[in-house]
């Protein structure tokens, strides 16, 4: 009985004293697709896995703001080494942006974008993957 409260004693004493900062951000993203082009600010050719082939990639987010005014941006990622950085306004509380990143055909393997604050905190983060076009598409 002694050894559990002990136990009991230090669990709680390890217990962190406050909780970790949160990203006060107005932007929220709504949405986040990766596409082959964009018509009419709607994302066109959506998928997670692209042929070698494709040229371009395009990040498509909607976003809900508590501001007017903001900006975000997108850090596109190439197998975890950073490619791009787009910086992107956001001028109203609801929002379509997007970035592209042409893609040499080379470059197979794990992509990533990060959606950034005006803060600086990552709000939103999503993966494709670009494929040998000896892969089934």
């Amino acid at each position: 009985m002694l050894l559990r409260s002990i136990a009991i004693t230090i669990c709680i004493l390890c217990l962190p004293v406050s909780s970790p900062a949160r990203d006060n951000s107005p932007v929220t993203v709504t949405e986040m697709v990766f596409c082959t082009e964009i018509k009419n600010r709607t994302p066109i050719g959506m998928r997670t896995n692209f042929p070698d082939s494709v040229e371009q990639v395009y990040c498509f987010t909607r976003l809900s703001s508590t501001q007017d005014q903001t900006s975000i941006s997108h850090v596109w990622y190439y197998n975890d080494v950073q490619m791009a950085i787009v910086d992107l306004p956001v001028n109203a509380r609801s929002w379509r942006t997007w970035s592209s990143k042409r893609i040499v055909r080379d470059w197979t393997g794990v992509w990533r974008v990060d959606v950034i604050s005006a803060t600086g905190h990552v709000i939103c983060t999503e993966d494709f993957t670009v494929s040998p076009s000896s892969d089934d598409f």
